[in-house]
Formats: C-alpha cells, sequence, structure tokens
C-alpha cells in the first residue's frame, strides 16, 4: 500500500533551527564547491594537454565516458555506505580526497597518466551529491527543499565561476601544474571546518536485517515515479551546464570560432555566471508550482536556445552578440538540474532519501556518461552545429515526459512503494 509523506509526523531542522539549517546548507554547498572544482578548471587546461600530450577529441570523450561511469557506479553504493557511516564523515573524506585529487593531476605527463588521475578525483567525488542530497532532504521541508538544493547546487557553482577565472591568471603566472597544485588547498580547508563544525549524523537506520548490507537499498526502485524520474534524468543529462556545457563550450569558442584564449575564458566565465543566478531562480519559484510542469519548461527553454546556438554555430557572429544568448542559455540549462533533483525528495520517504539518491545519481550518471564519448564523436565527425542538435533533442526528450507524465499532487507524494 503507497504511503503519503505528507501525512508522516517529521520535524525538520529548517523550522526547528532556521539559522542552523542555513548554516549547515552554507558549509554543505562550500563543500559542493570543491566537489566540482576539477570540473571547472580541467576544460581550460584540456585544450593545452591536447596539444603537448597528443590527443584529440574522441580520446577526451572517451577518457570523460571512462572517468564518469566510474564516478556514477560509485554513486549506487553511498545509500548503503550511509548505515554505517554518517553523513557528515563521508563528506569530511570526500572534500579532503578531492583537494589531493585534483592536485595530482598537475603530474600527469602523458595521456595515461592523466586518465588516471581524473579517475581518482572522480572516484574520491563520488559521495557528495547523493549523501548531500540526502542531508538537505532531512533538515529542510517539502515547502522549502527546492530553494535548498537549489542554493547548494548554485552556491557550488560560485566555484565554476570564480575557479576558471582564477585559473586562467593562475596558467599564465605559474603555469598548469602549479595552478592545479593550488587547488589543493580549498579541498583540506573545507573538510576541516565540515569535520569540527557539523554533528556526525546518521542519514538512514540500520535494516532489521543488520547482516545485509544492501537490506532495504534498492526499495525505492519499487516506485514507478523513482524508475520514471531516473530514466528523464539520464535522458537529460546529455545537455547538463556541469559535465557537458563546460567540457565543450571552451572547444567551440577556440576550435569553431576561433576566439583566442583570454576571450574564451571570459565567455566560459559568463556562461558559468549563470550557474549561480540561474539556480537561486529556478529553486524557489519550483517550491511555488507544480515542479514537474515548471521543470518542463526550463527544459523547453533549453531546447529552443541550443536551437538558436546551431544557427550562430553556421554563421560568423560577434562577441557582444554571443554574450546575451550564452546568459540567456544558461539560466535554462544550470536551472533545470536542482529541479531535477528535488523531485526525487518529494516522492520519497525521510528513511529511504539516502538510498533513493544514491540510486538516482548512481544509475543516472552510470546511463549519462556514455554521452560525453557520442558528443565527441559527433563533434569530430558532423561538427559543432550536429552536437547543439543532439543535446536539444535531449531536452526536449525530457521536457515532453516530465510535461505529460502523470505527476499530480498525490502521485508526487508516493513514499516508498508504487500505488
Amino acid at each position: 500500500m503507497a504511503t503519503q509523506i505528507e501525512n508522516e509526523s517529521i520535524s525538520y531542522l529548517s523550522d526547528e533551527s532556521p539559522a542552523q539549517a542555513r548554516w549547515r546548507l552554507g558549509i554543505l554547498s562550500a563543500g559542493h564547491g570543491v566537489t566540482h572544482m576539477q570540473g571547472a578548471v580541467m576544460p581550460l587546461i584540456y585544450p593545452i594537454l591536447m596539444n603537448s600530450m597528443g590527443f584529440g577529441y574522441v580520446e577526451l570523450g572517451a577518457m570523460l565516458t571512462f572517468t564518469r561511469l566510474v564516478n556514477g557506479l560509485l554513486q549506487g553504493i553511498w545509500g548503503a555506505v550511509a548505515k554505517y557511516v554518517s553523513g557528515r564523515d563521508i563528506i569530511v573524506l570526500e572534500n579532503i580526497g578531492v583537494g589531493i585529487g585534483i592536485g595530482l593531476c598537475g603530474l600527469a605527463h602523458n595521456f595515461a597518466e592523466l586518465t588516471g588521475y581524473v579517475t581518482l578525483g572522480q572516484i574520491v567525488a563520488s559521495p557528495h551529491h547523493p549523501i548531500g542530497s540526502a542531508m538537505l532532504g532531512k533538515w529542510f521541508s517539502k515547502t522549502k527543499r527546492g530553494a535548498a538544493q537549489a542554493i547548494h547546487f548554485a552556491t557550488a557553482n560560485v566555484a565554476t565561476v570564480i575557479c576558471p577565472l582564477l585559473a586562467t591568471l593562475l596558467i599564465s603566472v605559474v603555469g598548469w601544474r602549479g595552478t592545479l597544485y593550488v587547488f589543493t588547498l580549498p579541498g583540506l580547508l573545507i573538510g576541516v571546518i565540515i569535520l569540527f563544525s557539523m554533528p556526525a549524523e546518521m542519514l538512514t537506520a540500520k535494516s532489521k536485517n543488520n547482516l545485509s548490507f544492501t537490506a532495504g537499498f534498492f526499495e525505492p526502485l519499487k516506485s514507478r515515479y523513482v524508475r520514471r524520474l531516473i530514466v528523464t534524468a539520464s535522458i537529460t543529462a546529455g545537455g547538463k551546464g556541469i559535465g557537458i556545457m563546460q567540457t565543450f563550450l571552451p572547444l567551440f569558442f577556440l576550435n569553431h570560432l576561433h576566439y583566442s584564449k583570454s576571450v574564451t575564458g571570459v565567455l566560459f566565465t559568463l556562461f558559468t555566471v549563470t550557474s549561480v543566478i540561474g539556480p537561486m531562480i529556478t529553486g524557489k519559484l519550483s517550491d511555488r508550482f507544480h515542479r514537474p510542469k515548471f521543470l518542463s519548461f526550463l527544459l523547453y527553454g533549453a531546447c529552443t536556445m541550443s536551437f538558436v546556438m546551431v544557427v550562430f554555430s553556421s554563421v560568423t557572429i560577434r562577441v557582444w552578440l554571443l554574450c546575451p544568448i550564452l546568459l540567456i542559455m544558461g539560466l535554462f540549462v544550470y536551472g533545470y538540474s536542482p529541479v531535477e533533483q528535488t523531485i526525487m525528495s518529494d516522492i520519497t520517504s525521510n528513511d529511504l532519501q539516502a538510498s533513493a539518491y544514491s540510486l538516482f545519481f548512481g544509475i543516472t550518471f552510470a546511463a549519462s556518461s556514455m554521452w560525453p564519448l557520442v558528443l565527441s564523436i559527433v563533434v569530430s565527425h558532423f561538427g559543432f552545429a550536429a552536437f547543439f542538435v543532439f543535446v536539444g533533442l535531449s531536452y526536449l526528450a525530457g521536457a515532453l515526459i516530465y510535461w505529460r507524465g502523470n505527476w499530480s499532487a498525490g502521485s508526487a507524494d508516493v513514499a516508498n512503494v508504487s500505488g
């Protein structure tokens, strides 16, 4: 029998102690920023390494596919691990590991070594999305969690704005290796702050069958709404701002539009500014509207802007005209992901959210890890116009599913089993 979340008697930190909830959200978001440092900095370094190490688009796409597949598969285990280790301790180890991992990338001398170090960085970064999202689901009530997830997403993306700009400056001063060594420090610092400022709360209780590591772990998949969300999120991952756009846009600016490295850095930074603004707007609005239909609207917007980019990839365009296009596109592209993730909290009960988010991120990251390879082959053989067509179609498919699917208020409150 289906259980309704709203009938559960649950107290949330956001209602009982708003100041403490805001502090935890802030420091957890800072840790999220550390998690994304590698993805923010490396796209500016890949073009340099492609020349010096002698690899091309397909090799880059294969490396990104492999490393993200590893990351995605590992995200799928943390819901089970959370029965034995506190969420705080998992995040602390993750942040410190990410800091060390990005520094190790500075030791690479060939493509094989680079792949190994990037893979290590993806391994240690794997806990944050499922564990961090489950923490927010536990701390914030349904009427506040959309904004909380968005702040978690957007505050972290301050790093995606600042890091490329700092990296652009540092590369010219200390080189790409020295730049990566500098970016080791934030992970170590934030990890220590989280350790001493956040209680070691358990996200989920051990199951009655404590002998089984995975007991109850797959329970969320019994809900057809959870299954549908996972499949649709795997499709829309073909155009995510972090992972896809942040990897391919610098290459588009440099190799297709033939802009200089400095202009590319400025445009890339401008685009990533929307990763802060977009989620802050969409997350708050998603708490006021029917979340899946609002998400559909965002994906329709992203699709439209992708086809606008198809036009601009085929004609000569001045930089000043590209700037507003990038800003509008970024608002949609970065705005949809946190709303999509928040839906998981809406359709699962509190005690299953660690497992639900672990399954969500594990399956969607693993399934969508083929996107970088597919898109790199598309770019290599058909060019960037075809790239934007593929990305636009992924947005369109997701928009149709969220708009037409049965995401009524009643069905969106299903807790742990399908009705």
